[in-house]
């Protein structure tokens, strides 16, 4: 991924990358990146990691958006107009931020980058 595949929805995107000593686990690049964006106060948009080096594209905007999902918080789905809820904590898989969101249709996982403009 480079800054251009986010620049559209993220006019503010950043990109940092890094290299480890040692190749790590998916868990400890994942609480790496979490421990990176939330002492820098840098929003998540996504990350992607090849062999050491860690490549993390971050938002303002990502942020202010991330601090809203938190459970009961109502969103809407973009395709249809639907009004959910937020029923969990963000969390991390694939490399960016999601959430369970239950709708009168039913319940799944969402990017959260899904519910923003």
């Amino acid at each position: 991924m480079t800054k251009k595949d986010f620049i559209k929805k993220f006019p503010d995107v950043k990109v940092q990358q890094f290299e480890t000593d040692t190749i790590l686990s998916k868990q400890e690049i994942m609480d790496m990146v979490k421990q990176f964006t939330n002492s820098l106060n840098m929003g998540l948009i996504y990350y992607e990691q090849c062999g050491c080096n860690v490549t993390v594209f971050t938002s303002d905007k990502m942020k202010s958006e991330l601090a809203k999902m938190k459970p009961g918080f109502q969103v809407t789905d973009p395709n249809t107009g639907e009004v959910g809820a937020v029923i969990s904590d963000k969390f991390i898989v694939c490399g960016n931020y999601c959430v369970r969101v239950k709708f009168p249709s039913g319940e799944d996982v969402y990017d959260c980058d899904f519910f923003v403009d």
